[in-house]
């Protein structure tokens, strides 16, 4: 049964027989066809490069930008938004690896095997430098020893210090949120990602009663320890910062099918639909349900120290001032538009501007359109959610870039795409892919109100018909699984996108713990 309406038929007569519950025909049908027929494939057509695609704010820029940033923090207008539901399973991988392969093993046993074994190699770093971790003091305190106890346990019996980190009833960091991980270490405090956050969005979120808004998307198991950590931050901050803090979940209805090599539904043993996590597209939902005008968006893990937090902190006050400066002009030709009392001069200038700062072209018969057609699509062009996207100099991170691509009319539009996306069999698409000179970290300033101050409808801006389909494996059951159109991918595909360069200082992400050794995050004097 792999054609589409007979398995949606089949669900609806189930459905009726109260077998499958309360499920979202709509939503299903939708994701059978993009199984069936494949999901987009950006076409791109060059790389964003500086000067094109990619905008460079000189110094002279700054105090009006920066100023720009204070009315709006001033007035509370920012929120940050810290996507956070990811476990930090990843970041001890090469130590679970290693305590998988061997059963008893020392530090020289390790060291005898750099050469030839890069987990072991890593676990041997990790295991060197272990006093230099924001952790390695609570570690000493739940082994019960100290310092030359700890070095004779990490010669004689290193396995014992892998699982104290990684396991109960040790710290446990193999199955806590990486938000939950300490990630700095500074005189008086040991600070979280989750607090570093906090302390980072103090900085640049702050209005003028010194309240702080910033909202996590957490998992539903890890909520306890999470109030926990904040409860903490509270206590130990200036009694005149005022923190906002909310957090929501992923939504379940986010999920999305899984089916075999045939595109057939896949159920599991109580004849139930095999649903999986929909990616980070799905928080798209949550996204779109904050109360909020200028949202700040950054990856848990990409924190640095506050001593070299400058470039940081400068940035995303430039970025929240460029976005700032756009919306003012966005909105004054909405005005105009509105109006209806402008020349064909003024109209011209729109379609510059459009093209020119918004980096949005016409289609190919522009030109040939009556007047009420260009009107309309000037207004739809600029009546969008604006994302300000930090970018920086690729320098061999695995991940997305921004490209110039072609839209389904004919015209270009600046995006974010990753390389699964592509395919890398065109060699003409895989080589504009790999000359793309930056890197996408993760570094967005997003305005999601229009020109009345209402909150845009973020679902109308989302390319349904993109998104990553990948194999899988569950249970002994080989299944393709699809995730939806990515955050800053296609959930973003319809916004004004504007690419600015920030600093490589400005990145700073931990993917595995010895990511924590580098000078960012060491408080070296």
């Amino acid at each position: 049964m792999n054609n589409t309406k007979q398995q949606i038929n089949f669900l609806k007569e189930n459905i009726a027989n109260d077998n499958f519950g309360n499920l979202d025909l709509e939503k299903i049908e939708r994701q059978l066809e993009l199984f069936e027929n494949g999901v987009k494939i950006p076409v791109l057509v060059k790389p964003c490069m500086l000067n094109d695609g990619i905008v460079k704010i000189s110094t002279e820029q700054y105090d009006k930008l920066l100023l720009n940033h204070k009315v709006a923090a001033d007035d509370g207008r920012l929120t940050k938004f810290v996507p956070a539901s990811g476990a930090a399973s990843r970041m001890f991988q090469k130590l679970q690896s290693v305590i998988k392969r061997f059963n008893n093993f020392t530090l020289q046993d390790l060291k005898n095997k750099i050469a030839d074994d890069k987990d072991c190699k890593t676990v041997y770093e990790f295991l060197t430098n272990i006093n230099k971790f924001a952790f390695y003091d609570e570690l000493k305190s739940i082994l019960n020893v100290d310092d030359n106890r700890m070095e004779e346990l990490i010669s004689s019996v290193p396995k014992k210090i892998i699982n104290a980190v990684l396991f109960h009833p040790g710290l446990n960091y193999s199955s806590k949120p990486k938000g939950a991980i300490r990630f700095h270490k500074y005189a008086k405090q040991k600070r979280t990602a989750f607090e570093e956050q906090i302390y980072e969005a103090i900085n640049y979120t702050s209005d003028k009663f010194d309240t702080i808004k910033i909202h996590f998307t957490i998992s539903e198991e890890h909520s306890a320890l999470f109030e926990e950590i904040i409860n903490k931050v509270k206590q130990t901050l200036k009694s005149e910062i005022k923190l906002d803090i909310k957090y929501s979940y992923q939504k379940k209805s986010t999920d999305t099918i899984a089916v075999n090599e045939k595109n057939e539904i896949l159920f599991d043993a109580k004849n139930k639909i095999i649903f999986r996590p929909g990616g980070h597209g799905a928080l798209l939902e949550n996204l779109n349900d904050l109360d909020a005008d200028i949202v700040v968006i950054k990856n848990i893990d990409n924190l640095i120290v506050e001593k070299l937090s400058a470039d940081t902190i400068l940035y995303k006050k430039l970025l929240i001032g460029y976005l700032i400066q756009l919306q003012k002009q966005v909105f004054k030709f909405i005005d105009i538009l509105n109006q209806d009392n402008f020349n064909q001069i003024t109209f011209d200038e729109m379609v510059d501007f459009i093209k020119d700062k918004l980096f949005i072209s016409a289609p190919d018969d522009f030109n040939k359109w009556n007047y009420e057609q260009k009107k309309k699509f000037v207004f739809n062009k600029l009546n969008q959610p604006i994302r300000v996207c930090g970018m920086v100099k690729n320098e061999g991170e695995p991940g997305g870039g921004p490209f110039w691509v072609k839209n389904d009319d004919g015209s270009t539009s600046l995006q974010i795409v990753e390389q699964a996306q592509i395919n890398m069999n065109d060699e003409l698409q895989k080589n504009i892919f790999l000359k793309s000179t930056h890197f996408n970290p993760v570094d967005l300033v997003c305005g999601i109100k229009d020109y009345n101050g209402k909150k845009f409808n973020l679902h109308k801006f989302v390319d349904h018909n993109s998104g990553i389909i990948t194999k899988k494996s569950k249970d002994g059951i080989e299944l393709k699984a699809l995730e939806l159109p990515g955050l800053w991918n296609g959930s973003m595909a319809d916004w004004i996108t504007i690419f600015v360069e920030v600093p490589i200082t400005t990145f700073n992400p931990v993917k595995e713990v010895n990511d924590l050794l580098r000078n960012e995050h060491q408080n070296i004097d």
